[in-house]
């Protein structure tokens, strides 16, 4: 136990004598660097001490100087101070006279004030001549008003002023009148040469003016003129009026004046639109072109003026004035009062027949006492209203520009009297003449409600009058004189009279009546770019005039083609639909008229024509042979086929008119969709109806043609004597009367009809003519050589005429030729030669050619004959 003690004492000192060697070894650090870091602050502070050692040194020097300027500075108060002490001794004894030397100052300087004064006075009439002369109002209002107030107050009493005070006054009132005047002036006739500055209702916006133009109060520079910036100078000239005392004076004068002056603009442009109409020599046009002109050169100074009352009206409300009686909406109103008047004279709304442009008068104007009811007092509304004298505006702005030698050189015989309103005949008036201008006068509407920002659109007076007009005058107007046009069409033949309309393209002339309706529809097209918003209105007229032509060439197709006569042959093949059917499903009939993809589907190949004589055989019975039942007027024939080819090119002026319509995207943007699709639906019923009569008129033609045929070639069948003694190389005169029939309807029609349509009339005639000689062969009661010659001569000038006609070789008349020169051969030849040749008739044919020939050699044949040859025929062609 001892032993461990032991190490642990030793371990214990070992311990306790290494740490008081580190502390050793840590102050001696210490202290090394205390004595470093001493040595450098005593270094630096011997610097220091040396660097202001000098400073020190003449501090004391200082000292001494200052304190012996202290001293003296001491001994001078000293001194002012007894000084002070001595002059206020002296002060109390001279008290009396210095107050009274004082008072004597005050009373000569007020003298002197009062002389300065009067001199002034005495200068401000040449002042204020100069501010005149030069217009600069501002100043010159700030003179007079500065002046007169000195002699109503401090110079009140100096009578030697008294003249001069009365001048004063008098020049304030004149002055209050030029005030006035130059306001008018700037306001109703230099205001148009400030459109530069004011954005005047571009894309629809008010007109905008800066802030310092409408809230800042002018300052008047006398080193620039004043009326360089015609809005500038309104402001200064309401500053002057206020100035003066007169804004609520100016209010009233502004509001009693706008409508004359409104008016004078109206007429003074008029005039000069006129001027300009002489001096272009354009005065023998009676033309509306110049509406449109007039119009512009009218809203644009009516913009102008709007804009200079809205710098005006703005001027006064900063100036914390009521507005009320000079508004913004009194200056559109009469805007619109004056326009609605314009528009009254030169849509002739006076005039009692509207379907006629009247002769040119002027009108005069009245004043307007209620803008917006004035609109609801005319047009049929009000008692018609007696007329009170004329205005005279010889003391308005715009009276005082014109000069008396303009007047009276220019527009001598435009107005009785120079001194009233009247509108100039510049053209002729017509409601009609609203189409120029329609465009036009709905964007000044829109500009005045975008400016004005209207909710309730009774304050848009000239749209309602605009829009009561059209309705109630033009829209009639146009509907009665479209309807009294179309009626034209169907009274007497007018509408079948052939012209050649301008700039068709079409290579044939037309019937009158399709051209007259084309031309409305025209009219109609170029009104609704003009008028969109009545779009629908003139859809209605469209629909209309087509509706009613086509009643009356229904009408015309009625008695031309005999349709009141039920029993004619033609109709009676025109109403049986499986003819009709056969006809329409030719080839060439599908070429003209290329049926609907609906009915391609499902289509069966198309019938023969034996089909159609077939068909046609069913209606051969007497009347075949009844003149009274076939159309022979040629000429009924020509203008039938002038319609049809009338007709289809309206059709295709119809569906122009609804392609140009769909493709307008500013028209179609504008109307509802709707519209547009009950358009094309409504017009494509029109196209349809009058297809459907085009087919009806060719039917008819093509029908007709071969009426004619079998007319004809029937009555050289069944009347004709073929058993003729001696030989007659000459047609029959059936034969004869064909040929001439076709050719000369032919060489007419082909005028009026293109040349796949005359094609078609005359295709597949030449097979009728053969099946017509070959079937009613049964009708010839006996045939010898002279009449197979006579026969064979017959179908040689039907075809040849025929060929001419068609340009083709018609081999189906070769056939009926062949089939009669068989008679030459004797019955055991004709069964021979079918046998040896191929078979070219049928065998009800060959036996009514057998029985031909029986009957006309009775004495060398028996009827066993006829038998036997009948069933040998039966073997053959049952072999066959």
């Amino acid at each position: 136990m001892n032993g461990e003690g032991e190490r642990e004492s030793h371990l214990l000192n070992v311990i306790i004598s290494l740490h008081e060697q580190e502390l050793k070894c840590d102050l001696n650090r210490n202290k090394k660097r205390n004595i470093t870091e001493y040595n450098e602050i005593d270094g630096r502070l011997n610097a220091h001490i040396t660097k202001h050692h000098e400073g020190l040194q003449q501090i004391p020097e200082v000292y001494s100087t200052v304190l012996g300027n202290i001293k003296l500075a001491q001994s001078k108060i000293m001194s002012c101070k007894e000084k002070i002490d001595r002059c206020k001794t002296s002060l109390q004894c001279q008290r009396e006279d210095l107050k009274n030397l004082y008072l004597d100052s005050v009373k000569t300087g007020r003298k002197l004030e009062l002389l300065e004064k009067i001199d002034r006075v005495r200068e401000v009439s040449g002042k204020y001549d100069q501010h005149i002369k030069s217009k600069h109002y501002m100043h010159a209002t700030e003179l007079l008003k500065k002046n007169v107030a000195l002699l109503d107050g401090t110079l009140a009493n100096v009578d030697a002023l008294k003249d001069i005070k009365e001048d004063l006054k008098q020049r304030k009132e004149k002055l209050h009148e030029e005030l006035l005047q130059q306001l008018s002036n700037h306001l109703y006739l230099k205001a148009p040469a400030a459109r530069d500055k004011v954005q005047l209702f571009r894309s629809g916006e008010p007109p905008k003016l800066s802030e310092e133009d409408v809230y800042e109060d002018e300052v008047e520079d006398l080193s620039c003129d004043p009326e360089e910036d015609s809005y500038r100078f309104l402001k200064l000239l309401v500053q002057s009026l206020q100035q003066l005392g007169k804004l609520d004076t100016t209010i009233e004068y502004i509001r009693s004046n706008m409508e004359t002056e409104m008016q004078n603009i109206l007429v003074n442009t008029a005039q000069d639109l006129m001027y300009k109409k002489r001096q272009t020599n354009r005065m023998e046009s009676d033309s509306p072109s110049l509406f449109p002109e007039l119009l512009a050169e009218v809203f644009a100074k009516y913009r102008a003026v709007a804009a200079s009352h809205l710098v005006v009206n703005n001027a006064i409300e900063h100036l914390s004035y009521s507005t009320q009686e000079g508004r913004q909406e009194d200056v559109w109103s009469s805007i619109q009062h004056c326009v609605e008047t314009l528009l009254e004279d030169y849509l002739a709304m006076k005039s009692e027949d509207h379907g006629m442009s009247v002769n040119p008068s002027p009108v005069t104007f009245v004043p307007l006492t209620n803008s917006i009811g004035h609109f609801f007092k005319r047009n049929g509304r009000r008692p018609e209203k007696v007329r009170g004298s004329l205005f005279s505006f010889e003391s308005s702005a715009m009276g005082m520009t014109i000069s008396s030698e303009h007047r009276t050189q220019n527009f001598n015989d435009t107005a009785s009297d120079s001194n009233t309103c009247e509108l100039p005949a510049l053209f002729v008036k017509s409601p009609h003449n609203i189409t120029l201008v329609f465009k036009q006068i709905n964007k000044f509407i829109g500009e005045i409600s975008n400016v004005l920002s209207f909710t309730d659109t009774a304050c848009l007076t000239l749209q309602a009058f605009l829009d009561d007009f059209v309705e109630r005058t033009f829209l009639k107007t146009l509907n009665d004189k479209i309807t009294s046009e179309i009626k034209e069409i169907n009274e007497g033949n007018s509408g079948l009279n052939m012209v050649k309309p301008n700039k068709s393209g079409w290579p044939r002339a037309l019937v009158e009546g399709a051209v007259k309706v084309q031309e409305k529809l025209t009219e109609l097209r170029i009104l609704m770019n003009r008028m969109p918003k009545y779009c629908p209105k003139f859809l209605e007229m469209v629909y209309e005039v087509l509706k009613n032509y086509r009643k009356i060439c229904f009408n015309m197709f009625n008695n031309m083609s005999g349709a009141h006569s039920q029993d004619t042959l033609c109709q009676v093949w025109f109403k049986d639909a499986e003819i009709t059917d056969i006809v329409k499903k030719q080839p060439s009939w599908l070429t003209m008229f290329p049926p609907t993809e609906t009915e391609l589907e499902g289509a069966k190949p198309p019938p023969s024509l034996r089909e159609f004589v077939t068909a046609v055989g069913r209606h051969q019975g007497k009347d075949v042979l009844d003149k009274n039942k076939v159309m022979i007027e040629n000429e009924r024939l020509i203008q039938l086929s002038q319609v049809q080819d009338s007709i289809t090119w309206l059709v295709l002026y119809v569906s122009s008119f609804i392609d140009d319509l769909q493709n307008d995207k500013e028209l179609t943007d504008q109307l509802p969709p709707k519209v547009m699709d009950d358009c094309k639906i409504r017009l494509g019923e029109r196209m349809a109806e009058l297809t459907s009569l085009t087919h009806d008129c060719m039917m008819v033609l093509y029908l007709e043609v071969r009426v004619h045929c079998y007319f004809h070639l029937l009555q050289v069948l069944r009347k004709q004597d073929y058993k003729p003694d001696t030989e007659n190389s000459d047609p029959d005169t059936g034969v004869t009367l064909l040929n001439k029939f076709y050719y000369e309807m032919e060489e007419k029609i082909k005028d009026y009809l293109p040349a796949t349509h005359t094609k078609f009339l005359f295709e597949g005639l030449g097979y009728v003519m053969s099946a017509i000689v070959i079937d009613n062969a049964c009708n010839i009661k006996e045939i010898n050589s002279a009449g197979i010659k006579k026969m064979s001569r017959n179908i040689l000038a039907l075809q040849q005429n025929l060929t001419n006609i068609t340009l083709t070789c018609e081999l189906e008349l070769e056939r009926a030729r062949f089939y009669y020169e068989l008679l030459y051969l004797k019955p055991e030849e004709i069964l021979r030669r079918i046998v040896e040749q191929e078979k070219r008739f049928t065998k009800k044919e060959y036996s009514e050619l057998l029985q031909l020939y029986f009957r006309s050699y009775k004495s060398k044949k028996s009827a066993k004959d006829l038998e036997r040859y009948t069933k040998q025929l039966d073997e053959i062609v049952n072999l066959q």
